[in-house]
Parts: structure tokens; sequence; C-alpha cells
């Protein structure tokens, strides 16, 4: 049995268990946290944080089987920071970073990753941070499932949804559920390439639902 709910602080846990399992391989991951055997423990730590600061002032759905949490779509709201007064007294994702690599490897990563908002839409909508579901979940919909859960929500709100990836096989994902590509950049010197896409804009009639 599956289902679908918003998430509550108490899946702050799960949710980073979910995260790190599932991004374990992702190229940004291998690009900051080049140390595989420790690589999810660090993703875990680096990404807690910033999933706290999305239950405060964010978007977060999580999907459930057989209640248990397998899967979660965090977004960012346009000016999800300036209203999000409860997040400012929450630990800081950059100070986890700086934690796990170091203060000058943390600020190399965090200025190639604020580049993004260049390929930004012309009026950001909710920005799409994390889309994770556990590897022993995965190829059975579920990421589709909240995909287009969030974007039935985000619906109607202003501003266009987007997001970026490292991983070239998300692309194909993403353009099926009516996103598209923008823009590449290379993080770095030695980075993976990040695509931004973006969805269809306001009053654009929703892509059909994907068989998977």
């Amino acid at each position: 049995m599956t289902r679908i709910r918003p998430g509550t602080s108490a899946d702050v846990p799960a949710l980073r268990t979910v995260c790190a399992l599932a991004y374990d391989e992702n190229p940004l991951m291998r690009w900051v946290l080049p140390q595989a055997p420790t690589r999810a423990d660090a993703c875990a730590a680096w990404l807690g944080p910033s999933l706290e600061r999305y239950l405060a002032a964010g978007r977060v759905d999580v999907l459930l089987v057989d209640e248990q949490v397998v899967a979660v779509a965090a977004w960012r709201p346009p000016g999800a920071e300036a209203a999000g007064a409860v997040a400012a007294t929450l630990p800081s994702p950059a100070g986890a970073l700086r934690a796990l690599v170091g203060a000058a490897r943390a600020t190399h990563v965090l200025a190639a990753l604020g580049g993004t908002a260049q390929l930004a839409p012309a009026e950001p909508g909710a920005y799409l941070n994390y889309l994770a579901v556990h590897p022993e979940h995965q190829s059975r919909g579920l990421g589709s499932r909240l995909l287009r859960h969030g974007l039935d929500a985000l619906r109607g709100e202003p501003g266009t949804p987007w997001l970026a990836t490292t991983d070239p096989r998300n692309v194909p994902f993403y353009e099926r559920h009516g996103f598209s590509p923008a823009g590449t950049r290379t993080l770095g010197d030695d980075g993976p390439v990040l695509t931004v896409l973006h969805a269809p804009g306001p009053g654009c009639a929703p892509p059909p639902a994907p068989s998977a």
C-alpha cells in the first residue's frame, strides 16, 4: 500500500537515509564527497540541515510504502529563505559542508552551485532541490508519482517550477514530465555538467502522465 503525505520533522532521519542512499552514485555527490566508503554518511550529514529547512519553510512531500518513508520530493518556494524565520535557528547546510570538506573546498562547491541561478526561469517558481527514491524501491514509478503530485499542487502558483541535475539519466525522465532544458554549466574546473530544466509555464496544459 502506498500513499503520499506532507513531510514532518519526525521524518528527518528517514529522509536523510533515503537521500544518502539514492544519491550515493550521483555525479554531484561523487565530486563533492569523493571518498566512496564514507559518502553515504557524509551525504546524510550535509543534506540533513537542508531537509530540516525545507520542512520549516518549503514544501516536502513523502511517499510511503506500507507506512515506511521510501521517497521524498523537497521544493523551495520563491522567497522561502526570507519567509522562514524558523530556519534561521537551524544548523546551516553550508556549515555542515565546511565541516565535512573544509572551508576552502566548501566555498568552491557552493560558488559553483550558486551559478545555476543564471539559468533560472524569467519568473522563478518553486525549485525542486531533491527528488529521491530509496534504491530498493526504484524503477516502480514512485518518483513519477511524487513529481506529478508536487506539480499538480503548484499549478496556479506564480512563477515557473524548475530544477537542476548532474545525472544525465535524469534529463529524459524530467522531459517526459514536461520539463525543458534551459542550459548547462560545468561545476568548477573539474566538476560534473549540471543541466537546468524548466517546467511548462503558467497556463500551459500539463503533459500526459508517463506510464512509469
